[in-house]
């Protein structure tokens, strides 16, 4: 079963309710859900009462770990192509650090070709 944020207003106040609604729709209960992705139940917990945001690298994989559709959010650059939402779902899973090795290596292949990496 997959959930679809589409139609849904996804401000952060409404995040905990998609997540904990989804939830309950697969029959998990908090604790399975955070050992899934790896936080404490008090953290998930905390997250589905909006009283805390995930990290994009928690958000990633609480929307893998409840089947949740995120290809109807669409980003204001139409030119943001499908490879770029594979790269940008993959990084979810790697470490701030690992995410801050790639950040690093992709501004250094940037700059040796020529592109603009501010």
């Amino acid at each position: 079963m997959q959930g679809n944020i589409e139609g849904k207003d996804i401000q952060l106040e409404n995040l905990g309710k998609l997540i904990k609604g989804q939830r309950k729709l697969l029959g998990l209960k908090q604790q399975e859900v955070a050992d899934l992705i790896g936080i404490s139940v008090q953290h998930y917990s905390r997250i589905e009462r909006g009283e805390y945001t995930p990290s994009l690298q928690t958000f990633f994989r609480l929307t893998e770990a409840l089947h949740i559709d995120l290809s109807p959010l669409r980003m204001k650059n139409e030119s943001v192509s499908s490879t770029m939402y594979e790269i940008i779902s993959l990084l979810g899973n790697f470490t701030n650090t690992q995410q801050q090795a790639v950040l690093s290596f992709l501004k250094t292949m940037g700059a040796g070709v020529g592109v603009n990496v501010g």
